[in-house]
């Protein structure tokens, strides 16, 4: 687990010795309490939801060990009416997400799918008694499925372990499902830290309520010391833990705020680009950039660091796309919060080009929830107001489907839709920076020195470009 790997660079404290002793006690949350089980299976699985070579993987819960991954019965709970139902989706197109937020953690398995319909997602069981008899019977029945994903935002507690005590397999929802892919794919140091900070609300949570867990080793009320229990004195090193983890991530903020300077001194204009995850951002990226290193995968949260590519628009103006991570909807604000410092370049761009996948089947409620999550950045004036909006994948989408018509379309395979693009980013550079385009006329044929003068000297002030010289 990170949190112990980053533990170890501070092993002579003794906050964060006490640290280290919380982790194992978590396992408790995540092992499979019928792995030792020699009841055999009376359900045969759906082999519909699999093809051969993952009906192969498959292994029954009795010879399933700690370190395997997980196959995953997903549970999709929604509200059917009332002022807390969705509006701009459906409980299918949610499940679809579910599904595809687990075959991103790509040696799991799916083992099913079922959609419950509830009037609120309260309750200390979330289920009414029936539903919970059937998902208990599937459960117990199937002994491939070795934990249960249900597709909310955040279990409470209560709620968590008393659902991990009744099916007796690990229980997810999408913040630790997140927390999984976030680990898999954080690759430098910033992202590092900061899913770190992010799985701490987590695990505050879980020492506060694993004492009402079946068969821990907390104990309520022991003292350590000078009176503290066992629980506020690894509360209290969490805390510390947390503290250095942030301080960290300070540094790394300040850093990233004087490479912003040294870009603002060279007077480049910022192009950030926004989307929701797996909307085509790196991909659309590369194309306009022409950067061969770029590797654009096709899978959610393939991004977690912002990154920045240099590229040349038509008037020869260079100028800095911005990578950023893809947002989700339903995910608790404190998973997100240690990101928002990642966006911060997106806040403080001169232009924003918001990536739309409009082949995928709940693209309204995607682009609602970006426009949403993007408003509450409190954007400077004019800059949420004149966004790009691309409609990227065109390709995918039948002839006859109707688009919004202030959509520019792109599909990056088939590289359609970029000129158009780019001149109109172009444009939207232009207007932000109160930039003129304008045409010289220069008589500097033989005096290659004073052709590159200019082109270098003048051109990124004066936005000129050779054919704007009359040199071509």
């Amino acid at each position: 687990m990170l949190i112990l790997e980053l533990a170890e660079s501070y092993e002579n404290d003794v906050n964060l010795k006490l640290l280290k002793n919380v982790i194992p006690s978590l396992g408790v949350l995540y092992n499979d309490k019928r792995q030792y089980s020699t009841t055999e299976s009376d359900v045969t699985t759906p082999l519909e939801l699999f093809n051969d070579e993952e009906v192969q993987d498959l292994v029954p819960r009795s010879l399933r060990q700690a370190c395997m991954p997980h196959q995953v019965f997903i549970v999709h709970p929604y509200i059917k009416w009332g002022p807390k139902k969705k509006q701009d989706t459906s409980p299918d197109l949610q499940l679809e997400e579910a599904v595809s937020l687990i075959k991103t953690l790509h040696d799991w398995k799916i083992v099913g799918t079922k959609k419950i319909s509830l009037l609120s997602l309260d309750k200390l069981s979330l289920f009414n008694k029936g539903q919970l008899e059937t998902v208990e019977n599937l459960v117990s029945k199937n002994q491939l499925i070795t934990s249960v994903f249900i597709n909310i935002k955040s279990l409470k507690i209560n709620q968590h372990l008393f659902l991990e005590n009744l099916l007796g397999v690990p229980v997810f929802d999408r913040y630790s499902i997140v927390m999984n892919i976030f680990k898999r794919h954080a690759v430098t140091k910033e992202a590092k830290l900061q899913v770190s900070l992010a799985e701490i609300p987590f695990i505050r949570s879980r020492i506060r309520g694993i004492n009402e867990l079946e068969g821990t080793n907390f104990i309520k009320n022991t003292g350590i010391g000078s009176g503290e229990t066992i629980i506020s004195k690894r509360l209290t090193a969490l805390s510390f833990y947390e503290q250095q983890i942030k301080k960290s991530i300070e540094k790394l903020r300040k850093n990233r705020e004087l490479l912003r300077k040294k870009r603002r001194n060279m007077e480049f204009p910022v192009v950030a680009v926004v989307g929701y995850t797996n909307a085509g951002k790196t991909s659309l990226i590369k194309c306009l950039t022409e950067e061969e290193k770029m590797s654009p995968e096709d899978k959610l949260f393939a991004t977690l660091d912002v990154t920045v590519h240099a590229g040349i628009l038509p008037c020869s103006l260079k100028v800095l796309y911005v990578d950023t991570i893809g947002f989700i909807s339903d995910l608790p604000t404190n998973l997100l919060e240690p990101f928002i410092a990642t966006l911060e370049d997106a806040i403080q761009a001169d232009l924003i080009i918001h990536v739309q996948d409009i082949s995928h089947p709940d693209h309204v409620m995607q682009k609602s929830h970006v426009l949403k999550t993007l408003e509450s950045f409190n954007l400077r004036g004019g800059l949420i107001q004149n966004i790009i909006s691309v409609g990227n994948k065109c390709d995918k989408v039948p002839t006859n489907s109707s688009v919004d018509n202030d959509l520019v379309l792109t599909s990056c395979t088939k590289q359609t839709g970029l000129k158009e693009l780019e001149e109109k980013i172009e444009k939207g550079v232009i207007n932000a920076l109160q930039l003129q385009k304008i045409r010289i006329r220069a008589d500097l044929a033989g005096l290659a020195l004073d052709r590159v003068w200019w082109m270098e000297e003048c051109g990124h002030r004066l936005m000129v470009s050779p054919s704007n010289l009359g040199l071509c």
